[in-house]
């Protein structure tokens, strides 16, 4: 690059000094126009930079949507798994309750086989091979609204459309029911 006041004093002829005068100006408007485009890519890039953060502050928000969506969800599937553990904990006892009633059924069956085989005939109602003693299915109900809702759970179980339905089994349940009920209602 030269040194303008160098040159300024070596030039002699007015031509030089209009050369000298016309590269100085050239120069200034060469460097505004870098300046110019300077503060033009300081815009854009202030611009790109405003741009970025807007960016930014919605990815944030997004990811703070997305965190609470998955801890909601996560929430909800522990309670769901939590039901879920709580019905097959329930399902265990309502099996062992079953099997309970089944073998006490069981019993009672060959308690009254025994009693068949060894005495005579007693005078109500007989019943086929598997005939039973006829307080079997509604032990310990002591009410007419106990004795309804044993009936209804007698019946979900022994149903004939039940995987383990007995059709034998609904009508003496049945036979039994009315007869308790009928108790309940002559009283």
């Amino acid at each position: 690059m030269l040194d303008f006041d160098e040159e300024l004093m070596k030039a002699e002829a007015p031509d030089d000094i209009k050369k000298m005068k016309t590269w100085m100006f050239q120069e200034q408007v060469r460097i505004q126009a870098k300046r110019d485009e300077l503060q033009e890519l300081g815009r854009e890039l202030q611009d790109l930079k405003r741009k970025l953060e807007r960016e930014k502050n919605a990815l944030e928000v997004r990811e703070k949507m997305i965190k609470k969506r998955f801890d909601d969800n996560e929430i909800f599937i522990a309670k769901k798994q939590k039901i879920i553990e709580d019905a097959y904990q329930q399902l265990a006892l309502d099996r062992k309750a079953l099997e309970c009633e089944r073998l006490n059924f069981e019993h009672e069956k060959s308690k009254y086989r025994r009693q068949k085989m060894s005495g005579p005939k007693p005078v109500h109602q007989q019943y086929e091979s598997g005939a039973y003693d006829s307080t079997s299915f509604f032990r310990g109900v002591d009410s007419d609204l106990a004795l309804r809702k044993r009936y209804k759970e007698l019946l979900k179980i022994f149903h004939p459309d039940n995987k383990c339905g007995d059709t034998k089994t609904l009508l003496l349940i049945q036979t039994e029911y009315e007869n308790i009920r009928s108790r309940y209602y002559e009283s």
